[in-house]
């Protein structure tokens, strides 16, 4: 699970105390990875497209951007192609995303600039960096994989009024990752996260993601609302998808680095 709208196994019995949070745990039928299973097959798309309006609120500051993201899904590999056009100084830039299935193969990634001309590889650390002065990171935006993750299930919550699947998800591969771990909470009515809780390799939660908006277009359940906070510098980025369209007819020649700067 992306952003764009296009960017999770204990089992116990009773009550118990995990970092200030008390959960429910009954003898559950159901595994952590099979709940991660299910959120990956809500989009059964082959393709689509979004238009995302990305508002970021820092102190006094307000930046508004347009964003186009086109995705294609093949048997190893999903590739997606995000275009912004608004505002004026953004207009242009491009990110292309290759995100492999094959855990041992690390995804690839470039942004072109338009003002430098230039495409540059994003790679190891950068990854970890932030994207477009937002506060995801150029690592939220690709892609996950259920193999990317070890899964756990901790327990179930009612949030925001819904029951809800709360899954501890681990990176397989932790050394272009700012997170040792995210908690999800998985809706029990449509299998789409409600929540989501990013953890540093220090133990503590520095971001959060609070999803909604969540709406059945063309037969898949969408959410078409995403916000994330930073616990440490106190800002948010709010995702709203404006238009969504799956199983759009794409060529897999625009998904290319080839093409990236055109």
């Amino acid at each position: 699970m992306k952003i764009s709208a296009f960017f999770l196994r204990a089992v116990m019995t009773g009550l118990f105390l995990l970092l200030g949070t008390v959960f429910v745990i009954p003898a559950l039928a159901i595994t952590g990875k099979e709940i991660a299973l299910k959120v990956d097959a809500v989009d059964s798309s082959r393709s689509g497209e979004q238009d995302i309006i990305m508002v970021v609120k820092r102190n006094d500051e307000k930046l508004v951007r347009t964003m186009h993201i086109k995705k294609l899904r093949g048997n190893d590999c999903e590739k997606q192609l995000i275009l912004f056009s608004e505002p004026s100084d953004v207009r242009g830039t491009s990110f292309l995303t290759w995100g492999y299935k094959d855990i041992k193969q690390n995804d690839d990634m470039w942004v072109y600039m338009p003002e430098a001309a230039l495409v540059r590889r994003i790679s190891g650390g950068g990854k970890k960096g932030a994207f477009m002065r937002s506060d995801f990171a150029n690592e939220d935006i690709s892609r996950r994989e259920v193999d990317d993750d070890k899964h756990a299930l901790v327990g179930e919550e009612e949030l925001y009024g819904v029951e809800c699947y709360v899954v501890d998800m681990v990176p397989v591969q932790t050394d272009n990752t700012n997170y040792m771990k995210r908690r999800v909470w998985v809706r029990q009515d449509i299998w789409l996260p409600s929540r989501i809780d990013y953890y540093n390799k220090s133990g503590a939660v520095i971001k959060r993601a609070i999803f909604g908006g969540y709406k059945q277009i063309e037969g898949i359940w969408t959410a078409t609302r995403q916000l994330m906070k930073s616990m440490q510098r106190g800002t948010q980025t709010l995702l709203e998808t404006r238009k969504v369209r799956y199983n759009t007819a794409l060529k897999e020649e625009i998904f290319s680095y080839a093409v990236l700067k055109r």
